[in-house]
């Protein structure tokens, strides 16, 4: 498996452990578990586990998983796996409903939507900033915020460890091509005090 291949199954194999009661500590061990049991050498970014209001964080700085935030009943979980295999790096996010929660699956549901909408633009079209205003324009139009702290929709998938490198998709880099790159697709968006992202990597350098 190359890594986000890794990144994918990994999910898929944790999700079944999110049941009410477990701690975000917790699963995100189990989630790093899954990784290292296919393949994964390493993170490149520590495994964000986000239960509930955490779900408005979608970097490092902001939240760790925690062993006091517990799982409920009727919740939203926001996950992010970043296995390195071989050096490479795989990036790969969703966000999960628990239980009875219409407003978290209307938020869930608007992520998936803006994300599916968003990544297939990105095949297309030309510039960072021609993705980030499409993005933009449909996040606002829905009445969603942005959430990313840094304004991003996401960031070229630099290997070995280079993070100063990475690229991100951002009104300040709008004139750079998306071609040549590989590029994490994954707009984060927010409503009262909950937010909801999907993330996968599409190859602009084939």
């Amino acid at each position: 498996m190359n890594a986000q291949e890794v990144a994918i199954e990994a999910c898929q194999r944790a999700k079944p452990f999110l049941t009410p009661g477990i701690t975000e500590k917790a699963f995100a061990e189990i989630c790093e578990q899954q990784m290292l049991a296919l393949g994964a050498e390493g993170l490149w970014y520590p495994m964000l586990v986000n239960f509930n209001t955490n779900s408005i964080y979608c970097t490092r700085g902001g939240h760790l998983p925690s062993e006091d935030v517990i799982l409920q009943p009727a919740d939203i979980v926001l996950i992010d796996f970043s296995p390195m295999v071989q050096g490479l790096w795989g990036d790969y996010s969703e966000t999960i409903v628990i239980g009875d929660a219409p407003d978290f699956h209307r938020l869930a549901d608007a992520a998936k939507r803006i994300f599916e909408q968003t990544y297939r633009y990105a095949a297309a079209c030309r510039t960072i900033g021609e993705l980030f205003d499409y993005a933009h324009d449909l996040i606002v139009k829905d009445g969603y915020e942005l959430l990313d702290p840094n304004g991003n929709i996401g960031h070229s998938i630099t290997n070995y460890n280079n993070q100063d490198q990475r690229i991100y998709l951002c009104p300040e880099n709008r004139d750079i091509e998306l071609a040549g790159q590989k590029w994490a697709i994954e707009p984060h968006i927010g409503m009262g005090g909950y937010g909801a992202k999907f993330e996968n990597v599409i190859d602009r350098s084939i």
